[in-house]
């Protein structure tokens, strides 16, 4: 008789990473979803429950139960929202939210995959309501970071960069940050976004990051020791410049019919004085050339990482499925 497969508890499966990394746990595993409202396609067991609820809002008996049988947490759970009405809400959900998450994995004994951001290793200057709400987010993700060191069971902290679509959604996440960027730039209006072309932003394929979860996954599992602390998912040396982005949408403009009038980027000095939008969140979103490329560590747990010729196909594959008007 085979020993039945262990059991990993997913929360924010409904979300952009979540919903692309359940199907691979649930190839793998058992899996039992943490659910605050919709119940996401593909889990067989759903648990609802409130991240910013204290015992996550189930009683003594449900949270002992799923206790038991839970053998590794993958948090996903979070709030990304741009500008929520209650900046305190990052704290709320992402923090606090952790926390509540570290103590259910005290009481199952179970290690955690958890997934926080790059923005958590960088501090936003400004005090625009788009820098504010950026500094919110990553501050949040620094106290779920500082509960996690100090958590009684191994922690797999994961940093992804910005992420391209996954390939088999079927519609990309239009309010994560790239994807509003070729929205904007789409629509071909010239010097519609300030930003130098030498700056640079890295976009990871959601693919590989699901691959470096489940990696984790495996790893925890199997009680390597070496697995616990700070994991930075990004492309590395394979990160892209603005001017790559705005190339791939003009190629994709010519190709549709729809050719842009001019260059889509503009020069910060010379551009409209702007304090909000995309504009702002451009200028927060890239990194000026002598900023050295994120730090890399898929090569630990996945046989390579990212090459640049990936990341350009994973680019003009991505542009093509935002496009803001039907063909």
């Amino acid at each position: 008789m085979t020993s039945p497969r262990p059991t990993v508890l997913i929360t924010g499966a409904t979300g952009v990473i979540g919903s692309a990394l359940l199907p691979a746990l649930a190839a793998r595993y058992q899996v039992t979803a943490l659910v605050h409202r919709s119940r996401p396609p593909g889990a067989p067991t759903c648990v609802q429950a409130d991240l910013t609820a204290e015992g996550l809002g189930l009683d003594t008996r449900r949270r002992r139960d799923l206790a038991a049988r839970t053998d590794v947490i993958v948090h996903c759970g979070a709030l990304t929202a741009f500008a929520p009405p209650d900046l305190t809400a990052f704290d709320d959900v992402n923090a606090d939210g952790t926390r509540r998450i570290l103590r259910l994995a005290a009481e199952a004994q179970a290690p955690v995959v958890l997934l926080s951001s790059a923005a958590a290793a960088f501090e936003v200057t400004g005090d625009d309501l788009t820098a504010r709400s950026m500094r919110a987010y990553s501050s949040s993700k620094r106290r779920a970071e500082e509960w996690a060191a100090h958590s009684e069971q191994p922690v797999a902290i994961v940093r992804p960069a910005l992420l391209f679509a996954s390939r088999s959604a079927s519609t990309p996440p239009r309010h994560q940050f790239p994807h509003v960027l070729y929205d904007v730039l789409l629509r071909g209006r010239a010097g519609g976004v300030p930003v130098n072309p030498d700056h640079w932003c890295d976009i990871l394929p959601m693919e590989l990051l699901v691959d470096y979860i489940i990696a984790l996954t495996e790893a925890l599992l199997a009680g390597d020791p070496t697995v616990g602390g700070v994991h930075w998912a990004t492309a590395g040396p394979a990160r892209l410049t603005a001017a790559d982005i705005e190339e791939a949408c003009l190629d994709w403009l010519e190709e549709a019919g729809r050719p842009a009038r001019g260059p889509l980027l503009a020069e910060p000095a010379t551009a409209h004085s702007r304090t909000h939008g995309m504009a702002r969140l451009a200028q927060l979103g890239f990194q000026p050339p002598t900023q050295s490329a994120l730090p890399c560590d898929l090569p630990r747990l996945l046989p390579r990482q990212l090459t640049r010729a990936e990341a350009m196909k994973a680019l003009a594959h991505d542009v093509r499925r935002c496009a803001p008007w039907a063909i």
